[in-house]
Order: C-alpha cells, then structure tokens, then sequence
C-alpha cells in the first residue's frame, strides 16, 4: 500500500472524527439546554404554582374558622370544599415534582436521624382536616424511640401519600391505625383502614404507572394515580419495601419496612406501647 493512500485514509479518518466530535457537542449543547428548560420547569412547580395554593390555603382556613365561629353550616360547607380542593391540588404538585426530580435523577437524598413518632404525628396533623370532613378516626400509637437514619423528606412525602390514600377510600365514619414496630435492624410502619379494600387485580396495578388505576374515592375524591407509585419508588430510593393486604370490602393495609440505619445506638424496645398522647380523630 502507498504512502499517499495510507495519508488519504488518516486523511478521511481525522474528518470522521472530526465531524463526529462536531456533532458530539451540538448534543451535547442540546441536552444542556434541554437540562436548563427542565430546571426552570421545576421552578414554576417548586415556586410559581406552589406560592399561590398556600395562600389559597391560608386564606381558606381563616374563613373557615370565621365561618365556624358565625354557626353557617351552608358557608362553612362551601369554604370546606375551597380548603380541602387547595390541599388536594397542592398535593398533586409536590407530587408531580418529586415524580420529575426522581425520574430526572435530580431527588437529593439527605439521610439525617430523625424520631419516627415526631414525624408521624407532623403528617397526622397536616390530615386532621381531611380525616374530620369524613368523620373518619385516625389513630397513631406511638413507640419507645424508634430512630432513624434516613432522608426525612422523603419519608414525610410517603407517609402523607399513604395516609391520604386511606382516607380516600374509607368510609364516612371509618377508622385508621397507624402503627410502628422495630427490631435491631429494621422499622415496619403499618397503616390499615376499614375502608372499602381491593382485589388482586387492583393491587396488581396500583404499582404500575402505565395501568394508570385511578379509582374514586368513597366521597367520589379524584386523583392522578402518581401517590402510590411514587411511595413504591421512593421506599425502594429508601432501601426499604412495601407492600399491601387487602379484599374487598374488608379494608386495607399497607406496609413499609426501612433498615434503621444507626449505629452506637441503644437498642429500642420492640414492643408497641400505648401512650396517653395516642392521637384520635373524631368529627
């Protein structure tokens, strides 16, 4: 083979290469741009939709305490109604953020030692409300120093989806436990309602976005379908598992296992305990 053939073909090489390190950076460009046009995406959701619904919520629950004080069962009815849109609209936000941040690799994980009861009790709080509108009793019954290692945020995202669940299909004048139990190595929180339960096919699908299960509520409450499978990948982001029991007509309860993740701990007291702070729920 000739030298000027063999230099015509390093030639042609050097141009391949060169057209395709071109092209490499013209993706590269895109996907930068695409990446900055996603981050501003997150933006509106995180500030510019969130901002208003919690003014929207701040308002509502200051008309309705007015409300309530006036004795106008009619008003009071409709500002309920105005309250509990807010927080469900509210909900689904944060939920279809978490959903881009975890499919987009952005979800930050910051894993701290956190009181499980503490956190429990924040997220009952935040659905009293909800539980009353459909006199629906929830109960928690704390246990002795269940701690953890984990990302709190996370873990309160999965619990007000799951407890939000229960509520929507109990019910009227239903009841939910939530309960914590521990061994050296792991926490299994259960929440199980005596609402209206499902069969296996449901519970096949509810994991599964591309089934896209959107079942009614009991008080004919909509929803995306996004909560729970957003709670499957966020326990599973967690190095925990869960999974649910139910039939119909007979209620449902689900369950989460998370490691506990501490170390020169003191071992924590297995058993449950039922404390004068239980928390109960009445209408």
């Amino acid at each position: 083979m000739s030298i000027g053939f063999i230099m015509l073909l390093k030639e042609m090489d050097e141009k391949t290469i060169l057209k395709k390190n071109i092209r490499i950076q013209h993706d590269k460009l895109k996907l930068e741009q695409l990446n900055l046009t996603q981050n501003k995406l997150f933006s509106i959701i995180a500030h510019d939709l969130r901002s208003p619904f919690i003014n929207i919520l701040g308002l509502s629950d200051l008309l309705l305490g007015n409300v309530k004080e006036n004795d106008n069962p009619e008003s009071e009815k409709y500002t309920d109604l105005i309250n509990s849109t807010a927080k469900n609209t509210l909900n689904l936000l944060d939920n279809l953020l978490n959903w881009a941040k975890s499919q987009t690799g952005e979800l930050g994980f910051t894993p701290q030692t956190i009181n499980l009861s503490e956190v429990i009790f924040e997220i009952i709080g935040l659905k009293t409300s909800h539980a009353k509108a459909k006199n629906i009793s929830l109960h928690y019954s704390p246990t002795n120093d269940i701690e953890l290692f984990t990302d709190k945020n996370i873990l309160e995202t999965i619990l007000r989806n799951l407890i939000s669940n229960a509520i929507k299909f109990t019910n009227l004048g239903g009841h939910i436990e939530v309960v914590a139990t521990t061994d050296q190595h792991q926490v299994e929180i259960s929440i199980s309602d005596n609402g209206i339960g499902m069969n296996k096919e449901t519970i096949r699908k509810i994991f599964d976005l591309s089934t896209n299960v959107t079942l009614p509520g009991t008080a004919n409450e909509r929803g995306s379908g996004l909560g729970l499978v957003l709670c499957k990948e966020f326990v599973e982001k967690l190095n925990g598992h869960l999974w649910v029991e139910s039939e119909e007509g007979e209620g449902s309860n689900f369950n989460i296992t998370l490691p506990l993740h501490i170390e020169n701990k003191k071992e924590v007291n297995p058993q449950i305990t039922k404390c004068d702070f239980s928390t109960a729920i009445h209408n």
